[in-house]
């Protein structure tokens, strides 16, 4: 007699577990890449950044370190590379999100969202999923002024370029 009653609370519990739905489906916060990194790519620290690039390449060059010349070079290459794809693209912006990885749960809580990610990276979306664009409280991170934020609102507007195309107008 026991075991039955066991076996019956079992099932019953099960039913209720496997008929219960989900309250609330999961918010998504999305942001737009390319405004991201044209935010962050006209900060004072990124721009201190390459100042400090183009002042140690003229130091390499004064002392005639050719090898230090041709790597701070490359790296001043590939860093605008990155820049364009970035900003024109639908390139990742990891570099840019590592600087602010400790403020990103706060916007979370701020939107109320489950997570973020970018827009380009959705491939399908459920009808019903919830999406917030948190972008402009990602850019408010990089203290941009006013002349920018408009530029930025514009950006918004446009469509990315293709990576492929982006990439042969770079090698012309």
């Amino acid at each position: 007699m026991r075991k039955v009653f066991i076996f019956s609370a079992l099932l019953l519990l099960a039913g209720i577990v496997l008929g219960q739905t989900p309250e609330k489906s999961a918010v998504v916060g999305t942001f737009d890449s390319r405004v991201i990194a044209v935010a962050y790519y006209n900060t004072e620290a990124h721009m201190n950044y390459v100042e400090g690039l183009k002042s140690e390449h003229a130091e390499a060059e004064a002392s005639g370190d050719t090898e230090r010349v041709r790597e701070l070079e490359a790296i001043g290459q590939a860093s605008q590379d990155l820049a364009h794809k970035q900003a024109f693209s639908t390139w990742p912006v990891d570099n840019i999100l590592e600087i602010i990885k400790e403020e990103i749960p706060k916007i979370a809580e701020q939107a109320d969202v489950d997570l973020i990610v970018s827009k380009w990276d959705i491939v399908y979306q459920r009808s019903g999923v919830g999406c917030i664009d948190v972008t402009d409280v990602m850019v408010k991170l990089f203290n941009p002024e006013e002349q920018m934020l408009q530029m930025l609102e514009q950006i918004k507007k446009q469509d990315p370029i293709p990576l492929e195309e982006l990439e042969q107008m770079d090698e012309k």
